[in-house]
């Protein structure tokens, strides 16, 4: 009985070391590759207090409130692996002209070999939101007629997987086939797509969004 009361924190020594080299190895400029898989696209802005914050939630707040995050500020799992935050930030009317609009435009540039999505190499994350209108981007650093199809079966299959006990037809996960890439409606605001970069031919893009 002795043996086992000496052994058990000899064990909990041990996962305590090997948690504690895998937290320098992060450190050191040597983390793990993360694995995204939409949906999971991280914070990259972030609303600086009002003078009246204390008193409730503010909704709809200005540019002169809305900063890049610094790395230090963003999800654990991101700040190894994004070398630099950029933003863009307009405030301007809807259309119709009788709203205010904030449009945030957000750019993380990532360390290469850090991220993959399907397996590909993604290489930037774009934020792209107003009060009218979301597009969340991943960028892969591979062309779309390597990762599009490898996108494609990784949507529709997490897609299956969601809707399985639902027992939605399987019809419903199928991407549609789009000019310039493929296409998944969800609901009637948004959906998701995947296509090349116009900007560049040799990235692919994976895009949620949403508009009312």
């Amino acid at each position: 009985m002795e043996c086992r009361h000496l052994l058990a924190p000899a064990a909990a020594a041990g996962l305590l070391l090997v948690a504690a080299a895998r937290v320098r190895a992060e450190d050191a400029g040597a983390p793990r590759v993360l694995h995204v898989a939409g949906g999971d696209f991280p914070a990259l802005v972030m609303v600086v207090p009002g003078e009246h914050a204390a008193y409730g939630l503010d909704a709809m707040p200005g540019c002169d409130r809305i900063r890049a995050r610094r790395i230090d500020e963003l999800a654990p799992g991101w700040r190894a692996r994004v070398a630099r935050v950029e933003l863009d930030c307009e405030d301007t009317l809807a259309d119709d002209e009788r709203e205010t609009l904030t449009a945030v435009s957000a750019r993380a540039e990532l360390h290469a070999d850090r991220v993959q999505f399907a397996g590909q190499p993604v290489t930037e994350v774009r934020l792209m939101d107003s009060q009218r209108w979301g597009d969340h981007q991943y960028v892969l650093a591979v062309p779309f007629a390597t990762a599009g199809p490898a996108i494609r079966r990784f949507v529709e299959d997490r897609c299956l997987a969601r809707t399985l006990a639902d027992e939605t037809p399987a019809a419903a996960c199928t991407m549609l086939q789009a000019d310039d890439g493929y296409y998944l409606p969800a609901g009637d605001a948004g959906g998701i797509w995947i296509h090349a970069d116009s900007e560049d031919a040799g990235r692919t893009l994976y895009v949620e969004a949403w508009a009312d």
